[in-house]
């Protein structure tokens, strides 16, 4: 699957997006969870409610969440690129998720935080 835009009406239960590069996903509520695996250059918008959002080895994908999916949960793992746009006002504003973290072990406890250049406090609430 490649250049094209999906729309899927109504309330689904989820989405899996699989290997696809260059796609756009617009689609109303889900019940569980949007998942995106192996794909590159991806746009998805929840035009409802969205409790998960699941974005693993994907690289460049533009998630655009609406007034109804702001308390929305993204879990991303071995992605890059990855940008959250939410309303503000009349306009927009882009958030990158970050992509590095940095784990420490010390007195045999690890501690894990993001990586100087991705710390940064991100409310889209």
């Amino acid at each position: 699957n490649e250049d094209c835009i999906v729309q899927i009406k109504g309330k689904v239960n989820t989405i899996i997006v699989d290997s696809c590069k260059k796609v756009g996903v617009i689609f109303q509520d889900v019940i569980s969870t949007v998942e995106t695996v192996n794909c590159k250059r991806i746009q998805l918008q929840p035009l409802g409610k969205l409790p998960c959002m699941s974005i693993d080895k994907t690289d460049g994908c533009q998630i655009y969440l609406g007034p109804d999916s702001l308390e929305t949960e993204i879990v991303t793992a071995k992605s890059s690129e990855l940008n959250v746009v939410v309303p503000q006002g009349d306009d927009f504003k882009e958030h990158p998720l970050p992509e590095q973290f940095v784990s420490k072990v010390s007195s045999g406890t690890q501690t894990q935080s993001l990586a100087p250049a991705a710390v940064r406090t991100i409310k889209i609430c």
